[in-house]
């Protein structure tokens, strides 16, 4: 891995960075062929692969703007704006009487707004955003966004069974057409996107998707957990007429003795979709499966080996980079704490995650990657002991197959 300092410095030192690599490739393949004429694959160095981590910004501090404490990232593309959303909060309890709060940028993630509310259910807390950018349909453009509320002040393992009553665990959907400047009204989708036994659901958080490929395009993808408290299990909600209707998909069997919770999921080729959920105690890696049918249905939930977890949530985005699309995963680098922010990027669909960059030293909890175009990708990140939630640039160049 290579790392080329400033955001900028990928396209400064292009000019002659790769001849300077094509030269010590020449060089190594002209010394090896001196020892042995016939040099085996395996023997031939890899290819460059170039990572650049751009320079940390602040989205959104703590007793700045309307609240004195942002948790839970999620962000999205729409357009040319970028739209961050977190749970703006009283204090570090995750019930309290948050608010869904909103920060934008025009230019790219360099500044951005100052935070304002969008969403405030009085004696409600609003939890856990998922937010998604319709590429397709009637609606193309729109920007959705999936929370839930809780009776205030209350804990997740006390909420009540069923759909109805103010003690229940409640979802709902809020759109903007217009990258969001104004936003409708939460409309309550319970009843389609929760089961009545489970006590308590949570989207993501994160983001959720739209397929672009395969039997499903169009098929927007949301991905849950529900309890109960202690005993999750993750399954996914979809619609394929631009979020009007909603039904539930299976529930992804498997995944004991650790329990697998806040998740996200990525469309890999042929419109297959894969998810990756955080293992709530019991394991210490993350835990994945795969559906060949939009999310209905889940193969056997599997430790993904390559990637630690100390219990956190974590993101996951499919991207293209050149002719080819890779698998960018965000989380910590450690089994046991909250630290070590990283990237790992997957060329196999996630079978594999060879690439390993070093995104962010020091504390590093829930994150949101989002794709910029180009091979360029923004992680929105909780960091400084969840003072600070930032967004930090990166340029990935990835060798074409």
């Amino acid at each position: 891995m290579l790392h080329l300092g400033r955001f900028g410095g990928v396209d400064e030192t292009r000019g002659w960075l790769l001849p300077v690599l094509v030269i010590a490739s020449l060089a190594h393949g002209a010394a090896s062929m001196a020892q042995d004429p016939q040099p085996k694959v395996s023997d031939c160095p890899p290819m460059p692969t170039m990572i650049s981590v751009g320079n940390a910004v602040d989205v959104f501090v703590g007793e700045k703007g309307p609240n004195p404490v942002y948790r839970i990232p999620a962000i999205t593309r729409a357009g040319t704006h970028l739209l961050a959303f977190a749970e703006g909060r009283a204090s570090l309890g995750d019930l309290g009487t948050n608010d869904l709060v909103l920060s934008t940028s025009e230019d790219g993630g360099a500044t951005w707004s100052a935070p304002r509310t969008v969403l405030d259910l009085s004696g409600r807390s609003i939890n856990n955003p998922c937010v998604v950018t319709l590429h397709s349909g009637e609606h193309a453009g729109r920007v959705l966004v999936i929370v839930q509320s809780y009776p205030a002040g209350t804990h997740e393992n006390k909420q009540a069974t069923g759909l109805d009553g103010p003690g229940v665990c409640r979802l709902h959907v809020l759109s903007s057409d217009d990258a969001g400047a104004t936003w409708s009204e939460p409309r309550d989708v319970t009843a389609s996107m929760r089961h009545p036994e489970a006590p308590t659901v949570a989207s993501g958080p994160g983001a959720a998707i739209q397929l672009r490929s395969g039997a499903h395009a169009g098929r927007i993808i949301v991905p849950f957990n529900q309890g109960p408290y202690g005993s999750w299990t993750v399954y996914t909600g979809f619609s394929d007429d631009g979020g009007e209707t909603w039904s539930m998909g299976a529930v992804a069997p498997g995944g004991l003795p650790a329990h697998a919770n806040e998740v996200q999921v990525a469309e890999v080729k042929g419109g297959d979709v894969v998810l990756n959920a955080r293992s709530f105690h019991g394991a210490k890696q993350r835990l994945g499966a795969r559906s060949t049918d939009g999310g209905a249905t889940w193969s056997t939930l599997k430790p993904i080996e390559a990637l630690p977890d100390p219990c956190c949530q974590a993101g996951l985005l499919s991207v293209a980079v050149g002719p080819r699309h890779v698998l960018v995963y965000s989380g910590c680098d450690s089994t046991t704490a909250r630290t070590n922010g990283t990237l790992w990027i997957s060329l196999d669909e996630g079978a594999s995650w060879p690439i390993k960059q070093p995104l962010a030293p020091g504390f590093f909890a829930y994150s949101a990657p989002v794709d910029l175009g180009d091979g360029r990708v923004g992680v929105l990140a909780e960091t400084d002991n969840y003072k600070r939630i930032r967004f930090t640039p990166v340029q990935l160049m990835i060798p074409a197959q």
